[in-house]
């Protein structure tokens, strides 16, 4: 039995819809899933007919009765109420990203689909569309009711684990402390263990430079971070010491930790989009009842609708779900 997944097409006027369609060209997608494309129809068309892609496209009208095929799209249509203006920042294009993912949500719950992959969306434009969330993250947390989500990055063989998201650097600093150092790295191991890693070994990263030079440039790392490591040792988990931001993810990309605990939100995602292009990478959101997965970039109005956006880290995405979907199901004996 093959997972169904839920392909959200994010922004209508961002390059989602390109690189979903895009992605659904390949006949791997096909074989690993049910792929259920989640947005408006004739967004989607109207990607078809400027990138000359041949499918078929079927607009889903009854999920009890969908037949999968290559080269066919099935779809849910979720439709705009808007002109859209590809390429521009709109309310309509926050309202119509806050649409899809509010109806996914419904299908995993009604079960008619398994996991979640989304294409990017625009903060800016959720928030102008009224939304009370920063992002997607925060946005599927609150619809599944769960306090504590996870970004966990796959690089290559590499987990990456942000310690803090969408928060102003300053707010994310006062943060960090002993206690909710110990449990994000406890809930980071717990992910890892659901991933399918029964000993995953991982590298802490320092938050000041040098990872404090013994206190001289900082004393979190002496105050908070080594004892937590020394409680986490006597617990069974494999963490080094405190390692400088600078030189963690190339012991990372080595091989020498199966996942990272970056600080912040920009110290992770710097290194990960440096990598971008020399490595798959996806997006993970742990801590969620289903599999989510999703790109480490954004909408890039800047290209949207020119036929040229990279599409791999989407296809990737839409792969992940799919992937860690069925890994999750043979663990539990439903596969």
């Amino acid at each position: 039995m093959k997972p169904t997944v839920g392909i959200v097409i994010g922004d209508p006027a961002g390059i989602g819809p390109e690189i979903v369609c895009k992605s659904m060209q390949h006949k791997v997608i096909y074989e690993k899933m049910n792929p259920l494309i989640i947005g408006d129809i004739n967004v989607i068309n109207k990607v078809l007919s400027e990138l000359n892609l041949d499918f078929m496209v079927r607009n889903v009208s009854d999920l009890n009765r969908i037949h999968y095929e290559y080269k066919t799209l099935n779809i849910y249509n979720v439709p705009i109420n808007y002109e859209l203006k590809p390429g521009y920042l709109q309310a309509g294009n926050g309202k119509a990203s806050l649409d899809y993912i509010n109806k996914s949500v419904e299908l995993i719950n009604f079960n008619f689909i398994d996991a979640i992959s989304t294409a990017p969306i625009n903060k800016e434009a959720i928030k102008m569309a009224g939304s009370k969330f920063t992002g997607v993250t925060e946005l599927l947390a609150g619809l599944a009711n769960v306090k504590n989500t996870s970004t966990i990055v796959k690089q290559g063989e590499c987990y990456i684990f942000q310690l803090t998201t969408h928060l102003p650097l300053k707010d994310a600093i006062n943060k960090i402390n002993d206690e909710f150092l110990y449990n994000q790295i406890k809930k980071a191991y717990t992910d890892l263990k659901l991933l399918g890693l029964t000993k995953p070994k991982i590298g802490l990263s320092g938050l000041n430079p040098h990872a404090g030079e013994g206190g001289v440039l900082g004393r979190e790392e002496k105050d908070y971070f080594l004892p937590v490591v020394n409680r986490l040792r006597n617990e069974g988990i494999d963490i080094s010491d405190p390692i400088p931001a600078d030189t963690i993810f190339i012991k990372g990309y080595k091989g020498e930790y199966n996942a990272i605990i970056a600080m912040y939100h920009d110290a992770a995602n710097i290194a990960i989009k440096l990598m971008a292009r020399q490595m798959d990478t996806i997006v993970i959101t742990g801590g969620l009842p289903f599999v989510r997965t999703t790109v480490a970039h954004g909408t890039a109005y800047d290209i949207a609708y020119k036929g040229i956006a990279d599409y791999e880290q989407m296809k990737q995405a839409i792969l992940g779900a799919a992937n860690i979907t069925i890994k999750k199901l043979e663990q539990t004996g439903e596969y």
